[in-house]
């Protein structure tokens, strides 16, 4: 391994550790489809209505149970004349307490049908008429009663090992199961555990006979810590309350509990299909951005080694990976055509620059052994050249390496294409010497405004001028013509017309490159770089426009002269 390669930086991989390849778009597509999913397995559980329902069917159970054992005992176990004659202004009814038989209580008892279940108890009313309220109901209680069908029930045990409290997964069902009673059914296990039997049984007392629903309903904790959906209702004889049956049932939280296993097989069938949808949108989006993103760093990497990667092609999709694949391919061949152009540059700009310097070698080896002065005179006139050669063309070079960075730093604003002739026309007019082509441009005409550079749009018209000027013959001179934007075209269109001997057809195409400099004969050489035609055309594209160059002929095919036509969007 070499010293350079030892102190290479190693690339961060973006997708996980080394050797694991963890797409953090995957999870989060995961996440976000099962996220869903446990909210509403949360909300299921927490649900109040469903709960409520049941609750409701329970106690509509009870409470018919319980009227049914206040009708029976109000005809069975009430003696009309130990009720005290005593009204209470109040509850507008006679309370008469301690007299139910209790011997007419237990007959009832044991003559009770076998399809009730639950727990029965019966209270004597409170023997205060005065102030009616049951302060303490086991000091009334008179029977307790638990009744349930008759029936077997027979269940295999698991092996004691299994079911330790000091298991693990046994302690982790516990602390499940804590956890659902506590958040799930927080607000309900906290208003039950504020009801009271004594509570119920003073609500019961006070309730309306001609009520459709008599008694009192609530659903509370007994001395077991178990939750019941319990029914007081008075036993009453005409107007006389002589006692109270609470009937009471439990199981309320196994069938919450039952409902909301029932929900889990669901639940899962929608976790699998969540994950399935995932790992599809894995392979339709994921793994498509990674392989772009690790093709990317290749051409990063491609880039610095001088090598090219490829980006992959998925322009076939309909979709915006399809359309991020086709950004990132146009982009990586701009980026190569870019480097390709700097390093074309780069040796035109060597071999433009060798030349000079080879010149004014052989003119300062030739003037140390030069005797006569005409010889050394001559020998300094082209060093001379040479280095105003070398001059223009460092200037020049040096524009042209800049030009990219001005184009993209400077303002874009409305220009006034006819007015920017008018001022460049008029310029070289004042300016023009004896031996210079006229310049000729009309401006008469309506403004016709473009989005652009005017500086930079300028300095095209003034090389596309220049360019014609030193070509033209004493005698010629350099026409500007316009042609206004119509209905079918939006562009305008520039044209510059010279009277110089016209272009060679094969050289219509490489006057725009760079460094391109035929002249014609008789003209001084090195006073031209051969970059303004190509920086002119450089700019214009940067506009949006195009630029070509054609011959102008006679009907004879003979060649009158060279045009150079502009084409530019307008605003």
């Amino acid at each position: 391994m070499t010293e350079g390669a030892a102190q290479r930086p190693r690339r961060p991989s973006r997708f996980g550790g080394a050797g694991v390849a963890v797409s953090r778009l995957t999870l989060t597509i995961v996440l976000a489809n099962l996220i869903g999913l446990v909210i509403l397995l949360v909300g299921s559980f927490g649900v109040t209505q469903y709960r409520d329902g049941l609750v409701a069917a329970k106690l509509e159970g009870v409470r018919a149970q319980a009227q049914l054992f206040a009708d029976v005992l109000a005809q069975t176990a009430v003696e009309e004349s130990d009720c005290d004659s005593r009204a209470n202004e109040t509850f507008q009814t006679r309370i008469c307490g301690h007299s139910l038989s209790e011997r007419d209580v237990n007959e009832v008892f044991n003559r009770v049908w076998d399809s009730f279940e639950g727990r029965i108890r019966i209270f004597n009313a409170p023997s205060s008429t005065d102030d009616p309220v049951v302060a303490d109901a086991g000091a009334l209680l008179i029977d307790d009663v638990m009744l349930r069908e008759d029936e077997i029930v027979v269940e295999q045990l698991g092996p004691v090992d299994e079911a330790r409290a000091d298991n693990i997964f046994w302690t982790i069902a516990q602390g499940a199961e804590a956890f659902l009673k506590r958040f799930m059914t927080g607000g309900f296990r906290r208003e039950a555990a504020q009801r009271t039997i004594e509570a119920e049984l003073n609500e019961a007392l006070q309730s309306s006979p001609f009520a459709e629903e008599r008694g009192a309903t609530s659903v509370r904790f007994n001395e077991d810590g178990e939750l019941v959906a319990s029914v007081s209702v008075p036993i009453r004889r005409v107007q006389a309350i002589y006692g109270l049956v609470t009937a009471e049932i439990g199981g309320i939280e196994e069938l919450v509990s039952d409902a909301r296993l029932a929900i889990l097989p669901f639940f899962g069938l929608a976790c699998a299909a969540a994950i399935l949808s995932s790992l599809l949108l894995t392979a339709a989006i994921a793994q498509p951005i990674r392989q772009l993103a690790v093709a990317a760093d290749k051409v990063r990497e491609g880039i610095a080694a001088a090598a090219r990667a490829r980006i992959p092609d998925f322009s076939q999709r309909k979709d915006e990976i399809g359309e991020l694949s086709a950004s990132l391919r146009a982009m990586t061949q701009t980026i190569y055509a870019r480097i390709e152009a700097i390093e074309s540059f780069a040796a035109d700009v060597a071999h433009e620059l060798k030349n000079p310097l080879t010149s004014i070698r052989s003119a300062t080896e030739t003037l140390e052994i030069a005797s006569k002065p005409e010889a050394r005179e001559k020998l300094m006139g082209v060093i001379k050249k040479d280095v105003a050669r070398m001059d223009r063309l460092i200037t020049d070079i040096s524009n042209a390496s800049r030009l990219d960075a001005e184009l993209a730093r400077e303002a874009r604003e409305a220009v006034d294409i006819r007015k920017l002739l008018t001022d460049i026309a008029d310029l070289y007019r004042m300016t023009a010497k004896e031996r210079d082509a006229p310049v000729a441009f009309d401006p008469t005409g309506s403004p016709i405004y473009l989005f652009g550079n005017a500086t930079a749009l300028g300095q095209v018209f003034r090389n596309l001028i220049d360019n014609a000027r030193s070509f033209s013959p004493a005698d010629g001179s350099v026409r500007i013509y316009m042609s206004p934007p119509t209905e079918r075209h939006k562009s305008v269109q520039v044209v510059v017309d010279d009277d110089g001997p016209g272009i060679p057809p094969d050289a219509l195409e490489k006057i725009f490159s760079r460094f391109y400099t035929k002249r014609p004969k008789g003209s001084d050489f090195g006073n031209n770089s051969g970059l303004g035609l190509a920086i002119s055309r450089q700019i214009i594209a940067s506009h949006g426009g195009v630029v070509w160059a054609e011959n102008r002929t006679d009907d004879a095919g003979d060649i009158l002269g060279a045009r150079f036509v502009v084409e530019l969007p307008t605003a």
